[in-house]
Parts: C-alpha cells; structure tokens; sequence
C-alpha cells in the first residue's frame, strides 16, 4: 500500500468549452512518517509556511479557508527581497503539489483569509 494516494480532476462546461481531464490512483512515498498541519491568518504581508520539524519536504496541500469571494490566497516565493507568487487559491479552493528542498514558501491574502497547509515527510 502506497504511503500516500489522492486523485483530481478538472471539468469545465462554460459556453462552448466542453473539457475534462483527471489523474486517478496518483501514490506518492514518504522518507519519514511525519506531517505539519498549520492554519495560518494571512495578512497583506508575506507569511512564511513553515516547515520547520520536518526532515524533508514532501507532497503540501493547501486550501483557502475563506468564504468571502474578495478573499484570495496567494502562494509564492522571495526572489531579490520582493514576494512572488506563482498560485492564486480563491475562497475555498484547494491545491495540491510537491514542494521543493531548501526553498521558503510564503503566501498573503487579504487580511483575516485563512490558509490550510498540510505538508508531509518527503
């Protein structure tokens, strides 16, 4: 049995723009049985994710908490002393990737929006 096993799908029906596409029975492994689950309260200041106690970064799912529509999660990095996101996660979404070693993620929001953040042993 894999250490960890998760599946997603995307289905879009707008207009005339009919897709579907999925990725089922996905398994990962962990280096360690370990795991840091954190809710963090962002603000319009960058927050580190934490992953301190963790030996090795592994697979992260996040979610954005929130239900106001206005209030968004972004997840980024920082390159040259500036915050640069690459993910936008709007009221409610989740995602779901692998992180990499040795970097420090951060993430902002609207002040008050409440980010999940679950992180495995790599």
């Amino acid at each position: 049995m894999p250490d960890i096993s998760y599946g997603i799908s995307l289905t879009i029906n707008k207009d005339n723009l009919v897709n579907q596409v999925s990725a089922t029975n996905i398994a990962a492994t962990m280096d360690v049985a370990g795991l840091k689950s954190v809710t963090y309260t962002l603000t319009t200041n960058a927050t580190s994710i934490s992953t301190a106690n963790l030996s090795s970064v592994g697979v992260a799912f996040l979610r954005n908490l929130s239900t106001a529509t206005a209030s968004t999660a972004q997840i980024g990095i920082e390159a040259g002393g500036s915050f640069v996101s690459f993910s936008t996660l709007k009221a409610g979404e989740p995602q779901l990737f692998r992180l990499s070693a040795g970097t420090d993620y951060k993430a902002v929001g609207k002040s008050g929006t409440r980010l999940r953040v679950d992180i495995t042993e790599g």
